[in-house]
């Protein structure tokens, strides 16, 4: 802080001291990138509440909050084309309708992915930008799942919304996506 940054990284909020120290930067002008242990976006919020951050610091302070999760590749040496039951279509939000004119994909094991079906990792991510109406729900409450729902609303696109995508382009398969982002 010294040197005066612009940009600041911090390792991983852990504790109630660093993460004032990140809410602090951030509020005097300097931009904090750190990393935060959850399972979606909007836990962030909850987290650093139960931190002992106040919500209106929150709120002042935070612009944005990107989850992110790695999902295993369908190997391209042994990728055959199936068709998915629908109740493992429905578990990651795919309805029989959104399936018309769609191919899935698996892989059936070969030397190549050492049969593991898998070869290779992509992101899939979760970006929730904090708008007025989300930064007002913060202040009432720090429920994630109110959070998420706003959140959704505005255009969120979910972790399990990305990976269906990434389904629908053939690049994993439906049960990783399931067990990444359950």
């Amino acid at each position: 802080m010294r040197q005066d940054p612009d940009v600041i990284l911090v390792g991983e909020i852990r504790d109630m001291e660093t993460a004032e120290i990140a809410i602090q930067s951030a509020l005097t002008g300097h931009l904090v990138f750190s990393t935060l242990h959850t399972n979606d976006a909007a836990s962030a919020v909850t987290r650093l509440t139960d931190m002992g951050i106040e919500p209106f610091l929150v709120t002042s302070s935070v612009i944005g909050i990107m989850a992110q999760r790695l999902l295993r590749v369908i190997c391209d040496n042994c990728r055959e084309e199936y068709t998915p039951d629908e109740e493992s279509l429905l578990n990651i939000g795919i309805t029989p309708e959104m399936t018309a004119g769609k191919k899935f994909y698996r892989g059936k094991g070969c030397p190549a992915c050492l049969n593991t079906r898998y070869r290779g990792r992509i992101g899939v991510f979760e970006l929730m930008l904090m708008d007025d109406s989300i930064k007002n729900l913060i202040l009432k409450t720090s429920d994630a799942n109110a959070i998420k729902n706003m959140a959704v609303k505005k255009g969120m696109i979910t972790l399990r919304h990305d990976g269906a995508q990434k389904v629908f382009d053939g690049i994993t398969t439906i049960e990783e996506v399931f067990r990444v982002t359950q």
